[in-house]
């Protein structure tokens, strides 16, 4: 008897080592898929909360950063197979794709426009007040920063110019960067305004140095950027990935739109503001800190969404056709995943 409870108790034993030796590995197998990231900047608030919160895991894959400057270095990336997922703007993607990159638009980040004009308060600006399209008369011969020469942010930029009845270059235009360089571009009165992204608009508001002028994300400017605001920013994968790996793909779309909802519940404002504040640092002796962490979540969190709007991306497509920026209209059904939500 006693020899059967010996020999028993040392195979649950041995069962038990086995099964604790193979956890380690099936966590492992779990599958890797890296994303893209641009620095530290509101925009990744949901992948951070779906890291922080272990959304990835619960979902079944494993999620990883991989952060480069701007999207066309990822879509190389992604080329050379260092990441799966790359983030961009609708428009950066459709050139791409236009140019002969075969990607794929695999899940919503982002609704709405994505950019503002802002403009320095020491500025004179005396129709100001009057909006879009009549303040535009006021930029003849200014400095206006986008973040490089032949970006979205010019032809934009351009595309207020157009739609107020203005010449292309009725400005001159500075490259500038991102927008925390923009910011200092325009605080040391480099130039007069910057046509940029979040929290360009934040860090004007909290400071005072700059102010906005033409807020697109608010719906201002021309009639037909308005088709425009249903999605904006995007994730995209080579097609080749797409087509072996639509499992991950839906995983991460699961646990984006887990941290979505996550980040719009109000009961998690808090935890939410924790959450930016220890994933984008911004200087100890920046004017209004804690001010510029609020309102830099209250004007991202509302724009955040998982679910990709198929007319909008039809939209931007007919933009972009529109400004000569790509040559031929694209399929939206071979250039958007058929499984994204």
């Amino acid at each position: 008897m006693n020899k059967r409870l010996t020999l028993a108790a040392l195979a649950a034993l041995t069962a038990l080592t086995a099964a604790i030796g193979t956890q380690p590995a099936q966590a492992q197998q779990k599958p890797l898929v890296r994303y893209h990231e641009y620095a530290k900047i509101a925009l990744h608030l949901p992948t951070w909360v779906m890291v922080e919160k272990g959304l990835c895991e619960k979902n079944g894959i494993r999620c990883e950063p991989v952060t480069l400057a701007t999207a066309p270095l990822a879509q190389a990336a992604a080329a050379a197979g260092s990441l799966e997922l790359v983030n961009s703007t609708i428009d950066t993607t459709l050139q791409a794709i236009s140019k002969g990159n075969d990607l794929q638009i695999v899940g919503a980040s982002w609704r709405g426009h994505p950019y503002a004009l802002v403009m320095r308060s020491d500025v004179k600006l005396p129709n100001a007040a009057a909006g879009y399209p009549k303040n535009m008369a006021d930029l003849k011969g200014m400095n206006i920063g986008v973040s490089t020469r032949g970006s979205s942010t010019e032809i934009f930029m351009k595309a207020l110019l157009r739609g107020a009845g203005m010449p292309e270059d009725s400005v001159s235009f500075i490259s500038v960067g991102a927008p925390v360089a923009a910011y200092g571009a325009l605080a040391s009165k480099q130039i007069d305004g910057a046509l940029s992204w979040d929290p360009l608009p934040a860090f004007c508001e909290a400071s005072g140095i700059c102010k906005s002028f033409v807020d697109m994300r608010k719906g201002e400017g021309p009639a037909s950027f308005k088709a425009l605001n249903g999605s904006s920013i995007f994730f995209q994968a080579r097609r080749e990935y797409v087509e072996k790996n639509a499992a991950n793909i839906d995983a991460f779309n699961r646990a984006y739109a887990e941290a979505t909802a996550w980040l719009q519940d109000p009961k998690n404002h808090a935890e939410a503001l924790a959450i930016l504040k220890r994933n984008m640092p911004l200087g100890e002796n920046l004017p209004n800190r804690e001010k510029l962490y609020g309102l830099i979540l209250d004007d991202q969190i509302s724009h955040f969404s998982a679910t990709l709007d198929r007319a909008s991306v039809k939209a931007w497509d007919d933009f972009l056709l529109e400004n000569k920026v790509i040559d031929k209209p694209l399929a939206l059904d071979r250039i958007v995943y058929k499984a994204a939500p």
